[in-house]
């Protein structure tokens, strides 16, 4: 990287002043949020400027053209970053060209970076295509929210506004020059959330972290992958117990639920969740001439539809059954897209140590990872939590 001093101070004088902004605003701390943004936005003028004067200064004044081609600058500053995230993950020493490096990286990417809470914790992201690495893996894995609603937001603490599927009327009928009355307009509802931090260990040990960079990444998208989606799945499940069960004796019971209790819209995108007592169940069943219910999805090979809509199977550790003599199977139907929304920040933050914890003892490095989302119900009337009954005995 061939950044001026000046425009290394430049940046990182501007995202520690963002940084501070939101914890501002984590804060409520309104009105001195909006006094910082003011130095911010002076701050981005400079660095704007500075960086235009630096790339007029690369031309070569007798022929008109550039000294230096930047076509590849964000390859360059990709490489750069993850050589130092790298760093940072073994525990040597970051200095000051570093965290220059970390900064620019922050501001090219408009996330992430070297971030400073208001309890004092500090780390740097996980470079982009280790997180894309990282996403690849978790679609790979049993995670619910691909199935739900997933909001990309920057803020700690906010809202957004969604439209609810709700009844609307026709158009009115209206005589020639006729006063042509107000209708529906859209329904609107403000979701707020507010981003929890959420964090766990990894023991690493001495003898990888001298491995390739290549075993080392792969060992820890794994790992950060297989523990997102443990997490998510659980706020997911932690909002369906909340809704109000419905019991469900039979398959006509189900297809009650997707014809007359769903909304014809959400029943035609509706999903289905269930554990594995559930699945089995529903998996034997036929019809009258012998054919099994459950339909192959040839989009998803190895996976079923039941009245062609996706079923989704959690561990029955996870969502169990309930009931000794009469067991009941969790079995929820609904557009969980417009039943709940998840708000994350789509980024990791790791910070790793050799002294703290049990790392001393066992001569390994612990790897923190911080994540930040909440999951927050939206629309109840969007899906049904049926207690399925899959067996009775002592009748």
């Amino acid at each position: 990287m061939n950044l001026s001093k000046e425009l290394r101070e430049l940046l990182q004088n501007l995202e520690e002043k963002k940084s501070k902004v939101r914890n501002l605003i984590a804060e409520d701390k309104v009105v001195e949020a909006e006094n910082l943004m003011e130095e911010v936005r002076a701050l981005q003028k400079k660095v704007a400027l500075q960086q235009e004067l630096e790339a007029a200064e690369k031309f070569d004044m007798e022929d008109g053209t550039l000294l230096n081609d930047n076509s590849d600058t964000d390859k360059d500053l990709e490489a750069e970053y993850k050589r130092v995230f790298l760093k940072g993950l073994r525990k040597q020493r970051i200095t000051a060209d570093d965290y220059s490096i970390i900064n620019e990286y922050k501001a090219a990417m408009h996330e992430g970076g070297v971030s400073t809470d208001s309890d004092g914790d500090m780390g740097i992201i996980v470079p982009e295509d280790i997180q894309t690495k990282i996403n690849e893996l978790m679609r790979s894995m049993n995670d619910l929210s691909k199935i739900i609603r997933v909001e990309k937001v920057k803020a700690l603490s906010g809202s957004r506004v969604l439209e609810k599927d709700e009844d609307m009327v026709p158009f009115q009928v209206v005589d020639e020059y006729g006063e042509i009355k107000e209708i529906d307009n859209p329904k609107f509802t403000p979701v707020t959330y507010k981003l929890v931090k959420r964090a766990g260990f990894l023991p690493i040990t001495n003898e990888l972290l001298k491995d390739s960079d290549q075993n080392i990444i792969a060992y820890v998208t794994r790992w950060i992958a297989k523990k997102h989606v443990v997490t998510k799945n659980s706020l997911i499940i932690e909002i369906l117990k909340s809704l109000s069960s419905k019991d469900l004796k039979d398959i006509k019971a189900i297809k009650k639920v997707l014809n007359v209790d769903l909304d014809p819209a959400l029943s035609l995108s509706s999903k289905i969740i269930t554990n594995q007592d559930g699945f089995q169940w529903l998996d034997e069943q036929e019809d009258g001439n012998g054919r099994p219910l459950l339909q192959d999805d040839i989009t998803q090979p190895g996976k079923k539809l039941f009245k062609g809509r996706p079923i989704a199977v959690v561990a029955n550790r996870t969502l169990p059954s309930t009931g000794t003599t009469t067991v009941k199977a969790p079995f929820i139907v609904g557009n969980f897209k417009e039943l709940m929304v998840l708000f994350n920040q789509g980024v990791y933050e790791l910070a790793s140590t050799t002294t703290g914890g049990d790392a001393w003892r066992r001569d390994t490095t612990e790897l923190r990872t911080i994540t930040r989302d909440d999951c927050v119900k939206w629309d109840t009337d969007a899906a049904v939590f049926g207690k399925l009954t899959i067996s009775t005995t002592g009748a």
